[in-house]
């Protein structure tokens, strides 16, 4: 294992899996990069190793972080109070833990959305 870029550790070698959830003792801890300040709260991808989420909230007083949060907790099925911040209160990237929630469900949910190993991007023509 080694540090990944939104500081959790990432499994290196590991075929077909998500390299953005890993497991915790009290949950699964997810790597997020949030986009504040969108027009609609909604996943969009995988960004440098981690779950890309635009939030309509903007990044003043945490409330684009709530947003965040409040949005993983519906989408995972969880009360809100199970989604915790672990690091990234002030950065895009962020580090979230999901309380009582196994990584295979989690990896699951995202697969659901189409989300996986983020793919290269196609080369482009140069016109």
């Amino acid at each position: 294992m080694s540090r990944g870029r939104a500081g959790g550790f990432v499994e290196r070698g590991t075929e077909g899996a998500c390299r953005f959830v890993q497991s915790h003792p009290e949950g699964a801890v997810v790597s997020l990069v949030v986009q504040p300040g969108a027009r609609k709260t909604a996943l969009a991808g995988v960004h440098d190793g981690a779950v890309k989420i635009t939030v309509c909230a903007p990044p003043v007083e945490g409330a684009a972080n709530k947003e965040c949060l409040r949005f993983l907790a519906a989408l995972v099925g969880t009360a809100k109070n199970r989604v915790v911040l672990l690091r990234g209160h002030k950065s895009r990237t962020k580090l979230v833990l999901v309380k009582g929630t196994s990584a295979e469900k989690l990896v699951s949910i995202f697969q659901a959305f189409g989300l996986g190993e983020e793919r290269p991007s196609p080369p482009s023509n140069g016109s």
